[in-house]
Order: C-alpha cells, then structure tokens, then sequence
C-alpha cells in the first residue's frame, strides 16, 4: 500500500505539473532536429537528446504505446528482421555486428516517435509543439545570418564556437570553395541540411491539418534563410511549398493590389538588385552548369543515388547499414533492406498524397533531397508528418 501510494502522489504531482513537463519535452524534441550533425563519439547530439526525451516521457507517466500501434511496430521490426535473418544465410557479405546496430537504431527510433506522437495527440500539443519548432527555427535562422555575416568580416566577429561538432572546411559554406560566396548553413554540417530543416518547418506551417496558424514573419524569416543556403535543391522545394500555398491561399478574382503589397514588391526587387552578384553566381550559372551537364550533383541526386542497388540480389538487398551514404531515400531502402521494404516505403509515400496531397508532396521531393534513414532527423520528419498530416478526429486514426 505504501508502494502504491508514492505511486500515486507521483502520478498527481506529474498532471499538476503537466504543462513545465510538456514545455520540457516539446523544447528538447525540438532542439534535437537542429542537432542532427552534432557528432559526439559515434552517436549525434540528438541521439542522447532522444534518451532525455524517452526518459522525461516514462518518468512523467506519459509514455504510452497503444494496442493497435503494437501492429505497426511489429510490421516494420519484422521486416528489417527478417531481411537480417535472411541476408545472414544469404548474403556473404553481410556483417551482423552492423545489422544489429542499424536494427537496435531503428527500434529506438520507432519507440521514441510511438511516445512522442501519442504524447503530442492525447495532451492536445500540436499547436504548443509547432510553435516551440518555429521558435527554435527562427533562433537558427539568426544564427546563420549572424555567421555568414561572421564570414564576410574576415575574422572581425567570433563564429566558430558554434561549429565546435560539426565540419569547419570552406567547402561546407562557400560557393566553389569561393569564400567572396557565402552559403548560408548555421549550425548544421552544409546549406542542403539547414534547408532540409527549414522546408520541413514551413510546409509544416502552411499545410498542417489541425488548424495551428503561424505568424507570417516566421515563415518570411524562415524563407529568407532558406534563399541564403543557396542549396538548388533547398530552394527549389521552398519555391515548390510557396507555390502550393499561393494556390490554395489566393483567389485571383479577389485580388486587390494594395499599398501592402507595392511595399512588398519594392523590397524584393531592392532585395534581387543587391544580391544579384550572388544570384547570378549561384543560381543562374549553376542552372546553366546543370543543363549542360557540367554540375553533376542533380544527376548523383537522381541517379547515381541508385548504383548501390545489388541487383543481383534486389530481393533482400546488402542489409541494412551497408549502404554508403546516398541522397535518395528510396534508392537507400532498396539497396540496403531490398524489394518488400521500398515497395512499402513507395506505398506509405502515396498514402501520404492521399492523406494531406501537399503535405505528401513535400515528403516525397524531401526524401530525394537527404538521405540517411538512419539519421535521426528522418525519424523527426516522420514524428512531424504523423502529427500534422490530418485531423485528430478522422485522418491520423488511419495512420497510426
């Protein structure tokens, strides 16, 4: 009795305190999405964030997982499993020490995002949730802002105490290795992974399905930054995003030319007169370069993401964390885990469309963008579209 009274004035002292526990945990899941790079021995900063947050959900009594949600878990482990099991018998060079690595990975992945999003859904955090992520989103931008402005004054400001885990090579942030070129990449390892974060963010804000408005200036703020990565493939996404919005938000016939928008004319056309140096190196050359066939990073993207395919053995694949790094997510499943688990992955993406169509695009066009499915933020990116990508009451109960 004495047990289960501790118990219980634990369990009361938890749903008094309810809101400091959800500001804890909502903060620290949205500070390991900006951490992602952060490597601190073999695992990333948001690796020991994960256990902070897994610890914080049991402690607090909110870590749940539903019996239907068993099903899901269940399916996805038991696949990688059996791909392990059978690339074991199969498959000569296959190393078990990295299967078992990549499978204990992915189960804690799979656990963290089952307790999070039931934790987000029963306590009723969307809202709460994606506003911490802009706040934090809008503190990156900042940072990245105040570096590349540290990089152009040659020495003069401090800057590299934020790279002190992450690359510090001129290539990871200047154009061609041109420093008179800066890219803009804040705290993350290269401008494409800055831009990866920041898309996920503002397609988050404009398309989720659980009415949580944003404020227009984090989502200008947030753009902005993505146009300073210079990442062809970041910027193409973000001008994909904004145009799906300005499709489902504007109303030609409605439209009313005001003095708003003569402002807001004026200042992107000083914005492209300042910066067209910039433009013209990184966009509009690089265009041409990719046309002619000179940049080849389009076609590694596409294409060459798919060469570690083993197509002599598709079925199973060369087990799961044998693949060298890829950016395509789909050509990293089938090269690693084989046919059943791409075709799965190729279903879950089209039911997606179905779910949210913009939401559903955007992950699409992002999984060719950044690979790693073992990286914590394609685990993060998953939480987020499980959470956001349909209502409460009818479209995420198909889900999860």
């Amino acid at each position: 009795m004495k047990e289960a009274s501790i118990l219980t004035k634990w369990l009361d002292f938890n749903k008094r305190n309810h809101q400091v526990w959800s500001s804890i945990i909502l903060f620290l899941m949205s500070l390991s999405f900006v951490v992602t790079d952060w490597m601190i021995g073999i695992f990333t900063l948001s690796d020991y964030i994960f256990a902070l947050v897994g610890m914080s959900l049991l402690i607090s009594g909110n870590y749940k997982i539903k019996r239907k949600q068993i099903v899901w878990i269940l399916l996805v482990l038991g696949v990688i499993a059996a791909n392990i099991i059978m690339n074991m018998y199969n498959n000569e060079n296959f190393v078990l020490k990295t299967g078992m690595a990549a499978f204990i990975r992915v189960s804690y992945y799979v656990a963290l995002v089952i307790g999070v999003y039931n934790y987000v859904k029963d306590q009723k955090l969307e809202a709460q949730f994606l506003k911490m992520l802009n706040v934090i989103a809008v503190a990156i931008c900042f940072i990245g802002i105040y570096i590349t402005i540290a990089l152009y004054s040659n020495g003069q400001l401090p800057y590299e105490f934020f790279w002190e885990f992450t690359r510090t090579d001129l290539l990871s942030y200047a154009f061609n290795e041109n420093p008179e070129f800066i890219r803009t990449r804040s705290i993350f390892s290269e401008p494409a992974y800055l831009g990866y974060f920041l898309n996920i963010i503002l397609a988050m804000n404009y398309f989720n399905k659980v009415n949580v408005k944003i404020k227009k200036g984090f989502t200008i703020l947030i753009s902005l930054t993505l146009f300073l990565t210079f990442s062809y493939s970041a910027m193409g996404i973000m001008l994909m995003i904004q145009g799906l919005y300005f499709i489902d938000k504007i109303h030609l016939k409605n439209f009313k030319w005001t003095t708003k928008t003569t402002v807001s004319v004026i200042l992107v056309l000083i914005a492209l007169v300042f910066s067209w140096d910039l433009i013209n190196e990184t966009i509009i050359n690089r265009t041409a370069d990719i046309l002619s066939g000179e940049d080849g990073s389009a076609y590694f993207r596409i294409i060459r993401s798919w060469d570690y395919v083993n197509i002599e053995n598709v079925f199973l694949g060369n087990g799961i964390g044998h693949t060298p790094n890829v950016w395509n997510i789909y050509a990293y499943i089938l090269s690693d885990l084989g046919l059943i688990a791409f075709l799965l992955s190729g279903l879950f993406s089209f039911y997606t469309l179905f779910l949210n169509f913009r939401i559903g695009l955007v992950f699409i066009a992002l999984n060719f963008q950044k690979g790693g499915y073992l990286n914590p933020a394609f685990s993060i990116f998953l939480l987020l579209i499980f959470i956001y990508i349909g209502t409460r009451e009818k479209k995420i109960k198909r889900i999860m």
